[in-house]
């Protein structure tokens, strides 16, 4: 384990990836919003921005779980967490079939642009990821 932690206390040191595998099952969902909320917390995000970011994550597992063409019971959900430099990138992977893309005119998909900096799908070999980034702001003290 790195001992030092050149982005400050209230960082986490280093890069971290934290990745949560759930069965693709709506009420597992409030596993990923943890996660989602505790990482946030922990990179000094404001309340607000935790609150977005859990949103944005229930929205983005909402996806995957609602919609037609995509992973269904018995399979699993992907989330990974990834502190970069700058920023946290949040994906959210399931099977899927290479055809399905998300409907950008739907409120879910809305919402999801409204709450995070920047937005990316991607279906290839049965897998379709959406990564959410947020980016991170520095507070003085």
């Amino acid at each position: 384990m790195h001992e030092d932690n050149p982005a400050g206390p209230d960082r986490l040191p280093g890069p971290r990836t934290v990745v949560l595998s759930i069965p693709a099952d709506r009420e597992q969902v409030v596993l990923a919003r943890s996660v989602a909320g505790h990482i946030a917390a922990r990179l000094g995000l404001s309340v607000a921005e935790l609150t977005d970011l859990r949103l944005a994550v229930d929205e983005a597992c909402g996806l995957f779980l609602l919609s037609p063409g995509f992973g269904v019971s018995g399979e699993l959900l992907e989330c990974r967490f990834e502190e970069q430099s700058a920023a946290l990138a949040v994906t959210v992977s399931a099977p899927a079939a290479t055809s399905v893309e998300p409907d950008v005119d739907d409120i879910g998909w809305i919402m999801l642009s409204a709450l995070v900096d920047e937005l990316t799908w991607k279906a290839e070999h049965g897998v379709a990821t959406l990564t959410l980034v947020k980016h991170l702001t520095v507070r003085s003290s």
